[in-house]
């Protein structure tokens, strides 16, 4: 919903941001049952299911986006639910400059992360970029349980959910995200008790009513996933989003999820051994959407339906039996669609989806490679240097993604790329990475003693080539610079990093896990105060991987010499701030 006024109406809002083609021609059906969950009776036909109640976004409410109005005094609050931006985010001395912005800022962590300490314990304390008696930002930190304490479901990549029971009850004040939004939620609503402002209804009439039980009044995870899974009208639960209606007699707070709880079972809490079951595993866990293992699985099928493979037959047509059948996996696809299936020109939705084309949320059932719609810098893939490159483009005369968003401000000064004056002064590549050993920002794991002991220190990874050139030694210190930053890091002299040969000139990469910070049992820089704000316009998301910087033997400096020495690169380089 970009703007407050584009979508008078439901109907509205389902015309612009859903074909009519494809399982997405369902959306109708999916925002209704959604609408259904949240506002269950007071959501009712004449009144667009309270639609209406829904808020409209008035702008890039991403997280950079937010960090920037942050920093510019645009943001009063801020929730941080297990998440340290100030390790985890690119330019992290943006991140704490905009914490300390801010009125209030409320953290739910296992221990005391960077973010939860920026006030007295960062870069910028340190540096004295700020004082602590100059930080207005009010801070409640609130501990939070573990996923041994409390009932819920893992998820990845792969789609499946694999619920997990609580194994004990979380120490002294620690308790779940769930009870957390739910007693929050539970107390704005009888602040509001009573109140007959128009406005108080979205909250009022949401449906809240789950059950609690244990000494500190837990709210039933079962529940609130029986609520995601879906309804019909009469109570039973739906198997899948084919069920979904728009007519208000489904409630589902999930489409993708629908099924989840298919006949009245916890389908992700099933853990039938391996032994018992084919390789496709159909019964561990829960794979959304419908339990399909294989997404477009419908495609292992030759157009006529008959396997491409005998050897690697997945799913296939029955012809005697008239549905798609297979090893196991869930088809995805209608399953009694015959291949040779032709729609009319006035089907929509599924039904305009023809037999042989597996593809089912694009409209026309096709695998894309060219993609008419949904991206808002083109249809093909292009290639572009990063916004930081020690090279030139020579695919074509666009340097960069011309609809990367850039943000040119003090806070987060850019490089010189290849051509410009100044570029010379940061010559390395800089790529970020993640360890086994670590997790993300390190908030679950710098506080493992066995994890810290697998990994203990900060350290970056360079070619033998690039050691020499830069009287840089195994185990030995090593300092990072960027025009964001400078940290220090443990070098380790390696042949899995390769220097290539580039445009006629040796290329040299710096590699730097992301994981450390100042908190836990195991401290360090963190690699993301290196890298600046520059972002794809599609998700949002920084270029982690890719920048430039300059390597050198040695510690960094400590204090007001640390900005002195970034500000010296800077002035090399001709960077303006």
């Amino acid at each position: 919903m970009p703007e407050p006024d584009a979508h008078p109406s439901l109907e509205r809002f389902v015309e612009l941001n859903g074909p009519s083609n494809g399982a997405w021609g369902e959306l109708s059906s999916y925002m209704v049952s959604l609408l259904k969950a949240w506002w269950g009776d007071a959501a009712t036909e004449d009144n667009e299911f309270c639609f209406h109640n829904l808020p409209r976004i008035d702008g890039d409410h991403s997280h950079y986006a937010t960090m920037l109005k942050m920093l510019d005094g645009g943001v009063k609050g801020f929730f941080a639910v297990g998440q340290n931006p100030t390790v985890g985010s690119a330019n992290a001395r943006l991140q704490c400059m905009a914490l300390s912005k801010l009125d209030w800022l409320v953290l739910r962590d296992f221990s005391e992360t960077e973010t939860a300490a920026f006030w007295h314990d960062s870069p910028e304390i340190e540096s004295g970029d700020v004082r602590t008696e100059d930080i207005g930002t009010e801070v409640f930190f609130m501990p939070a349980a573990a996923y041994t304490e409390k009932d819920g479901n893992f998820t990845n990549t792969q789609r499946l959910l694999q619920w997990h029971h609580k194994a004990l009850e979380p120490p002294g004040d620690c308790r779940s995200d769930l009870h957390w939004i739910y007693h929050l939620g539970r107390r704005i609503r009888e602040k509001l008790a009573g109140s007959d402002d128009p406005r108080d209804r979205a909250i009022l009439d949401l449906t809240w009513g789950y059950p609690v039980h244990g000494p500190h009044d837990e709210p039933d995870a079962d529940a609130v996933l029986r609520e995601i899974g879906g309804r019909q009208a009469d109570g039973s639960f739906v198997s899948g989003y084919e069920e979904l209606e728009d007519d208000g007699s489904t409630a589902c707070g999930s489409w993708i999820h629908a099924g989840i709880y298919a006949d009245g079972v916890n389908q992700s809490a099933r853990k039938r051994p391996h032994t018992e079951q084919n390789w496709v595993a159909t019964e561990w866990g829960w794979a959304w959407p419908k339990n399909t293992r294989l997404l477009y699985n419908r495609a292992s099928a030759d157009p006529e339906g008959k396997p491409w493979s005998e050897r690697k037959r997945y799913v296939w047509w029955d012809a005697e039996e008239g549905r798609w059948t297979g090893l196991g996996d869930n088809p995805d696809f209608p399953p009694d669609k015959e291949p040779d299936y032709e729609p009319g020109r006035r089907d929509r939705a599924m039904a305009a989806i023809r037999g042989d084309a597996p593809f089912v949320l694009h409209p026309d059932g096709l695998g894309w490679i060219y993609a008419p719609s949904g991206l808002v810098d083109g249809p093909l893939p292009v290639h572009y240097e990063p916004q930081e490159s020690p090279f030139e483009n020579r695919l074509y005369a666009q340097q960069q993604n011309p609809t990367r968003q850039v943000f040119h401000r003090p806070e987060n000064p850019y490089h010189p790329t290849d051509g410009e004056t100044g570029a010379a002064v940061f010559p390395f590549v800089l790529t970020t990475y993640r360890l086994t050993e670590h997790h993300t920002a390190g908030g679950m794991s710098r506080t493992v003693p066995y994890l810290s002991e697998l990994q203990p220190e900060l350290f970056c990874e360079i070619s033998p080539q690039l050691a020499q050139e830069r009287g840089l030694e195994h185990g030995g210190w090593a300092t990072i610079v960027s025009a964001r930053q400078a940290i220090e890091a443990r070098v380790m002299v390696t042949d899995r990093v390769q220097s290539l040969e580039v445009q006629g000139r040796t290329m040299h990469v710096v590699g730097v896990p992301y994981h450390w910070g100042r908190r836990g049992l195991v401290t360090g820089d963190s690699a993301n105060e290196l890298l600046p704000l520059a972002l794809d316009s599609n998700v949002h998301i920084s270029e982690y991987k890719v920048a430039t910087c300059d390597i050198r033997p040695g510690r960094r400096p400590r204090g007001r010499d640390r900005a002195a020495l970034v500000e010296e690169y800077r002035r090399r380089a001709g960077v303006k701030v």
